[in-house]
């Protein structure tokens, strides 16, 4: 029988608006790691118990294939196929909980929807966030087992977020007593991708120099791109090894975009002023011609420079934070963020109207929420989505996270500062109770620019103590709610406007470089120059001096974007 669009256990309601994207717990995350492995009657300092739930849930190597056809099977055109694939899939147990977590955003909303039915069914206890206490427990405690069972769990992880905690766990038990972790070694050869990536990783960033050599000669024969990038990113950074900068350039048009991204901040910063002014263009061309700009560089440059005595500061690890709003009444406003591949690395779904985002060096997010309910705020939370802490504000539109843990706060009323105690720095109120502010920034001096809605003197500055200084400029006509607004080298800045976003200068408020867009709402100028800008509600660009763009996002299940930043 053909499968139907919906099916019967697929209702059309929320296939409309767009089932994929609701979250999967409707509960609050634990509080703690220890409240998370309560849960699952453990304890952070048993690690006999904590070691057997890991291989509890990790499957071997031939049924994670198996499982793999059996969630594919959740797509099949026959009802009773699909039935029997979900009971499949569940005889598992708990091992099937981090297949089913990756395939509950699958592309295919039959595959999604009954993933997170599976997953309701069977994960009463919350199991990725028991799994993420489980790992950060176990590196805590180093039983010597800690590296083979961490390798054997990676593929089964429930969420990237997971997977990011073992890899940083495996760095820190590369080498144990000075000796390397021999499951680590083992793993450089693994038949599975993911496992080899993080051998790369872990032994490299973790100083078992008795294993370069071997990692060396594995990443030069790595057919898997990440893992290849992984390992070569590795052996540039932490062992400085010069022949590997030529063989990560010659990788750039096979690279995800998100990776290019990284690339391309790493080669700018070796190069300084000196590169050979070649632009990573859209598309398989535009790359091909950027690597072979900079293999020419580096074969130039290279023979004479002293890798060991660069000193890399990443602006762009290839995450790219969206805010997002629900128009379908449904409550579904979020915050997410794409990883390097651009696939969804977390969200924090089931927000009121956010108005801005940002994350914070201690991977928190600063999340600003308008017009909520019960009330307006700006908290904090893990991207788990459980609040830290939490204020109440009058309309907080935008949020800046400021040097020293203080945050600004642009509310339609007011301007605030915070210090990392959450004390009032200073409060710049609009005067007659004008509800106009749209933006706010802190410019490089330690003074604050904010933007209104009011025409024609709109562009405002504060000193740090909340003060008006000079004289307002007239800047061009933005939006009444919502504009972005970034601070350039210079004196200059970025502001949305209407139907375009402009460059203007601030010591003479005359406009610059402009770009063409439709009802734009967010703006910040790039390391490499270049502009990342969300318009029309549902777009978000990233375009040359130009105006070529050169990669672009589209928003999905019935969301509206509102924010976007790259980091």
């Amino acid at each position: 029988m053909p499968r139907p669009r919906p099916s019967p256990a697929f209702p059309a309601a929320l296939l409309a608006v767009g089932l994929a994207s609701l979250p999967l717990f409707a509960v609050e995350p634990p509080s703690s790691d220890a409240d998370a492995l309560r849960q699952a009657g453990l304890t952070p300092t048993d690690a006999p118990r904590l070691v057997r739930y890991l291989r509890q849930r990790t499957l071997s190597d031939l049924d994670q294939t198996r499982i793999v056809e059996i969630i594919k099977a959740f797509g099949a055109d026959d009802f009773d196929d699909r039935q029997k694939a979900s009971e499949e899939a569940e005889t598992y147990g708990p091992a099937a909980i981090g297949p089913l977590q990756k395939a509950s955003t699958d592309a295919d909303p039959e595959v999604a929807y009954r993933a997170k039915e599976s997953l309701r069914r069977m994960d009463k206890i919350q199991h990725k966030f028991v799994a993420a206490a489980a790992v950060r427990a176990l590196v805590k405690l180093r039983p010597p087992e800690t590296a083979s069972v961490l390798l054997g769990f990676l593929p089964m992880a429930d969420t990237e977020g997971v997977a990011d905690d073992i890899r940083t766990a495996l760095v820190a038990v590369a080498v144990r007593g000075g000796k390397t972790d021999p499951a680590l070694v083992a793993a450089v050869d693994d038949p599975i991708a993911a496992r080899r990536s993080a051998a790369y990783v872990g032994l490299v960033t973790g100083g078992a120099s008795d294993a370069l050599p071997r990692v060396r000669d594995a990443v030069r024969k790595e057919a898997d791109v990440e893992a290849r990038f992984q390992g070569l990113w590795s052996l540039v950074l932490s062992a400085k090894d010069k022949e590997a900068v030529p063989a990560l350039i010659g990788a750039i048009p096979q690279l995800s975009r998100g990776r290019v991204w990284q690339v391309e901040d790493l080669l700018l910063q070796l190069s300084g002023k000196g590169g050979p002014g070649v632009r990573f263009g859209k598309g398989v061309e535009g790359l091909t011609k950027a690597r072979d700009g900079w293999l020419g560089w580096w074969a130039s440059a290279g023979p004479g420079y002293d890798l060991a005595a660069f000193d890399y500061a990443p602006r762009v690890r290839g995450f790219t934070d969206l805010v997002e709003h629900d128009r379908t009444g449904y409550g579904r406003g979020r915050v997410a963020s794409l990883g390097p591949e651009g696939k969804e690395r977390w969200s924090i779904a089931g927000l009121s109207n956010p108005a801005d985002a940002r994350v914070l060096p201690n991977g928190r997010v600063l999340v600003a929420e308008l017009n909520a309910s019960p009330k307006n705020k700006v908290s904090e939370r893990e991207p788990s989505g459980r609040v830290t802490a939490e204020r109440e504000m009058d309309q907080p539109l935008a949020v800046e996270p400021l040097p020293g843990g203080g945050v600004l706060v642009a509310c339609r009323g007011e301007v605030r500062e915070l210090d990392k105690d959450g004390v009032m720095v200073f409060s710049h109120t609009r005067p007659n109770m004008a509800n106009d502010i749209v933006a706010a920034r802190r410019l490089p001096g330690g003074d604050t620019l904010f933007l209104t809605s009011t025409f024609p003197n709109n562009c405002y500055r504060i000193d740090a103590k909340g003060k008006e200084v000079g004289k307002p400029l007239q800047l061009g006509r933005v939006a009444p709610y919502f504009a972005g607004l970034d601070v350039l080298p210079d004196d200059k800045i970025l502001v949305t406007e209407f139907n375009k976003v402009t460059e203007f200068d601030l010591k003479t408020g005359k406009p610059g470089w402009t770009f063409p867009a439709v009802k734009p709402t967010s703006v910040q100028r790039l390391p490499n120059g270049n502009t990342l800008v969300v318009m029309d509600a549902k777009k978000v660009v990233e375009v040359d001096e130009k105006g070529e763009v050169v990669w672009e996002h589209q928003s999905k299940d019935g969301l509206t974007v509102l924010r976007a930043y790259r980091r």
